[in-house]
Order: structure tokens, then sequence, then C-alpha cells
């Protein structure tokens, strides 16, 4: 995938997730529910930890450094459940402002490798064959698409 197809897929992604969050009533953000027993807010800040990681990881496999990956549903469920307990009482207008500042890293960070890097296997050993967009993908767009739609249903089944 070249970098201005991923900067878009992005870009894209992000619209859709700021107008359904926008979308969601103030006085339900912190309604149980949204997403399992998670709020809106909840999914939020856990957006927000998972991009926080693809920062720092972009950063990473740009400076050569150490890159840590998750490669088990069970790291998963528990980087989720920490992440969870961790942020469970941030404030909302804390929780976007940190989704604004990680959305504007991850352009910029995208921004610093070309098409041949974003597609290249192996283009450090923590990522496997797995191609560089495809970790971004799953971390921004790919990401908000499996949330959006459940709070999506949850808004049409509970207003």
């Amino acid at each position: 995938m070249k970098l201005t197809e991923v900067l878009s897929k992005v870009e894209a992604g992000r619209k859709a997730w700021v107008e359904l969050l926008e979308s969601v009533p103030v006085e339900r953000r912190d309604e149980p529910g949204a997403c399992g027993e998670w709020t809106v807010k909840d999914v939020l800040v856990h957006m927000n930890y998972w991009q926080a990681t693809l920062v720092t990881m972009l950063f990473n496999v740009r400076q050569g450094g150490t890159v840590k990956t998750v490669n088990s549903e069970e790291e998963v469920q528990e980087n989720n459940q920490r992440w969870y307990e961790q942020g469970k009482d941030r404030l909302w207008e804390l929780a976007w402002a940190d989704s604004e500042g990680l959305h504007r890293q991850i352009l910029r960070r995208v921004r610093e490798f070309n098409d041949e890097e974003l597609n290249r296997a192996n283009l450090h050993p923590a990522l496997g064959k797995k191609p560089l967009w495809q970790w971004v993908a799953q971390d921004t767009w790919g990401h908000v698409e499996e949330h959006a739609e459940l709070i999506k249903q949850w808004l049409a089944n509970n207003s």
C-alpha cells in the first residue's frame, strides 16, 4: 500500500471516529454497554492506548530501537484489562485531547516512511513478515471499524 493510501485511510478512519463520537450524547458517554461493559469513554481511552503503542512502535522502527509487539490474543486481553484499569477514571476532555494529539503523532510518524518501507516484510525483526502498513491499519482505521460498529449498534438499540 502506498504512503498516500495509508495516510488517506488513517484520515478517513479518524473522520469516521470523530463523527461517531460527536454523535454520542454527552449524558451517554459514561453509560456502560457501548462495547461489552465499557462506556464510550472507555473505548476512546482504549483506542488511545493502542494508538500510543503504535506511535512508539513507529518511532522505534524508524530509529532502529527495541520494538515490542503483541503477538497473542492473551496479550491483547491482558493489555486491554490493564489499560482499562489505568484509564477508567480519565476525564472525557483529557481522553479527547489525548486522541487528537495521538492522531497528529501517527500522521507525523507514518510520513517518515516511504512506500517501499511500508510494504517491506521484515522491516524490523520484531515485525516479522507483516508489513508496516498493516500494523498501522490494525491500530487506526481497522480498530475504528471494529469498535465503531459496536457503538453504532448500542446507540441504535438504546435510543
